[in-house]
């Protein structure tokens, strides 16, 4: 399968979608890849890796643990929590 770039959305805890800075530091986002839609488009790519570098060129990688909603949305899990700045940001999906 094919590198695909994708956009951190929003944080996610048991909670919900996190929002604020204070409580950004978490371990799962939430990544819209654009042309998917679809729950069922989107569960393609579980299991696939993630990559995001930071400006400063970190290196975070995690998997793609599950699909969030009906509306295409994945879940990522990282190895190490993003920092906020990821936000909006994108991303590496597979390969």
């Amino acid at each position: 399968m094919e590198m695909v770039q994708g956009e951190v959305i929003g944080m996610e805890d048991p909670e919900g979608v996190i929002v604020t800075y204070h409580i950004a530091y978490t371990k799962e986002v939430l990544v819209r890849l654009p042309g998917v839609n679809m729950k069922r488009d989107a569960a393609k790519f579980i299991g696939q890796k993630a990559v995001w570098n930071d400006p400063k060129g970190k290196k975070y990688v995690g998997v793609v643990a599950g699909v969030h909603g009906t509306g295409g949305t994945l879940k990522v899990r990282f190895k190490a929590p993003l920092p906020p700045t990821a936000l909006a940001k994108p991303i590496n999906i597979g390969g």
